[in-house]
């Protein structure tokens, strides 16, 4: 009943006042999510543990769905193609670098494959550089943004996962050899469902009418992040978040430095070979470029049993720098 009258509502507004709605609500649920998993922790004793249960179940529920609905929908025009694949070369890049930098830094591996995490994936959805583009660009900035990561989200699946899956297969103790089993793991429905997505977007078919409709997307999209921000919230201590100084500087030097400064050398290239990019795609790109860590990699370092602690405290520092620093600063450079 709710998905109706939300629809109802989200139909009689403009592009801009859906877009700024979005905006408002995922805000709430974020703040939301947050402080009501830190409460049910500090307050009424729910254990951290239930933070793994809650992810896993996003990861199965509601993942593998949006990711399918979303490449789905995506239409990709040729002049737009280089800008997912500046997005999936940026994100493999400072991935890459994060590595190297991580492991002179963070002797622990459970540790360290989380920082690699976070420097590599990055928030570009409705609480990160997706809506910072559509408030300083437009709806044209939204929708450029939106094309940006129609690569990144197949390659975290189909790279990350079952990199994550061959370690915990080895952690186990298990054979290195991948068995049939191992490989059908059911938080590993969203492999498919790209796959299938792509198939569906390549040949042309369409998506049901009733999916845009009632906004089904925005729907699975508000319960999944409510959830994973609930996650979170269980596993912030304030006391726990001093214990990693050194590691908020080191991270937030490769978000806010080191990647736009990539993100800059990849566009130039792309400029001097010819590939001529619109002032409107630069922008995009760049502002994508300087997002906070992905709440992803919280999921993933939940589910796959890394640093949970240090990915959500690295994941809550990160978003504050960029919401009260790096924000401002892109509006006064790009307003």
């Amino acid at each position: 009943m709710m998905s109706f009258v939300m629809s109802d509502c989200l139909a009689d507004l403009s592009t801009v006042g859906v877009a700024r709605l979005r905006l408002v609500t995922m805000f709430v649920v974020l703040l939301g999510g947050l402080i009501s998993g830190y409460v049910a922790r500090s307050r009424f004793g729910l254990s951290e543990s239930w933070a793994k249960r809650i992810m896993t179940a996003v990861l199965v529920s509601f993942n593998w769905l949006i990711a399918l609905l979303v490449i789905w929908r995506m239409r990709l025009s040729s002049q737009l193609i280089w800008v997912p694949i500046v997005g999936v070369i940026l994100m493999l890049a400072i991935t890459g670098f994060s590595a190297g930098l991580f492991y002179l830094f963070e002797p622990d591996r459970k540790s360290r494959l989380t920082l690699i995490l976070a420097g590599g994936l990055s928030n570009l959805g409705y609480t990160g550089g997706a809506f910072v583009c559509y408030a300083l660009f437009g709806a044209d900035g939204l929708g450029i943004a939106n094309i940006y990561p129609l690569l990144w989200v197949p390659a975290v699946y189909l790279i990350f996962f079952p990199l994550l899956k061959v370690r915990e297969i080895r952690v186990e103790g298990s054979s290195a050899k991948l068995k049939l089993s191992q490989v059908l793991d059911f938080r590993f429905l969203a492999l498919p469902a790209v796959i299938v997505a792509i198939v569906l977007n390549l040949t042309d078919v369409r998506m049901p009418a009733f999916i845009v409709r009632f906004r089904v997307i925005d729907i699975f999209v508000y319960i999944a992040s409510s959830l994973s921000f609930f996650a979170i919230g269980l596993r912030v201590s304030l006391s726990r978040l001093k214990n990693y100084m050194s590691l908020y500087f080191l991270l937030g030097a490769v978000k806010f430095v080191l990647t736009p400064a990539v993100a800059f050398l990849v566009v130039w290239l792309l400029m001097l070979t010819g590939r001529n990019l619109s002032d409107l795609v630069q922008k995009v790109i760049i502002v994508l470029s300087v997002t906070p860590s992905a709440v992803v990699m919280v999921t993933i370092s939940n589910v796959f049993d890394l640093d949970a602690p240090l990915a959500s405290a690295l994941w809550v520092v990160n978003m504050a720098t960029f919401a009260l620093i790096v924000v401002p600063l892109l509006f006064f450079i790009f307003a």
